[in-house]
């Protein structure tokens, strides 16, 4: 199996990183999926994990704060 191919769900946006998931490197938790998923090569709802990307989902998860709402 190249890197590439090893890398697929490693590179995932959806993937749950945070340790208290605790499935090690073996299987990973799939937050779109929401379970404990294997390693894939191919995915249909794969997403390249990038800055934009990851702010897009913070944004859809916790919504936006406008400056008078942090101020608080």
């Amino acid at each position: 199996m190249t890197e590439e191919k090893k890398a697929l769900c490693s590179a995932c946006l959806y993937r749950d990183v945070r340790p208290e998931v605790g499935v090690g490197d073996k299987l990973i938790y799939c937050i779109k999926k929401e379970r404990v998923v294997s390693p894939k090569t191919v995915c249909e709802i794969y997403l390249r994990s990038t800055e934009k990307n990851r702010e897009q989902l913070k944004t859809y998860i916790y919504g936006t704060f406008s400056e008078e709402e942090e101020q608080g």
